[in-house]
């Protein structure tokens, strides 16, 4: 049976380094971070993301995130790929539970979800999963 688990992310460290800069030009950066769950989701995640900006400061991403966390009575850790976009006003993501990422009670997680963000701190998460 699936659950769907909702609640806030905060992001608590950012680092982005550019590497393949074009003056005028989009360009790539790789970043990683740590991001804090609360809500249904309790826990940290650390990821590492590939974006690629436009000068108009909108552009897009994928990345990877190991989710350490408890959802209900279940805990362990499970790996999410994510995709998605971003703008001035902020940013949203698609992801999947990468199949056989789970460890303890999430070894035979799987779903999918995402979230939507209005400033560079703090987002709205939905994960729809089945253990």
């Amino acid at each position: 049976m699936s659950r769907t688990a909702t609640g806030i992310v905060e992001s608590k460290e950012w680092n982005q380094v550019e590497y393949a800069p074009v003056e005028g030009a989009s360009g790539l950066a790789a970043a990683t971070g740590h991001d804090r769950y609360t809500g249904d989701i309790e826990g940290e995640a650390r990821w590492h993301g590939l974006m690629h900006g436009f000068p108009d400061g909108t552009g897009t991403f994928v990345s990877l995130q190991r989710m350490e966390c408890t959802i209900g009575e279940s805990s362990g850790s499970f790996v999410l790929e994510m995709t998605g976009t971003f703008d001035g006003a902020g940013s949203r993501a698609d992801w999947l539970v990468v199949p056989g990422s789970g460890t303890a009670d999430f070894a035979t997680i799987s779903g999918k979800g995402g979230y939507t963000a209005t400033d560079a701190t703090t987002a709205s998460y939905s994960l729809t999963y089945t253990v």
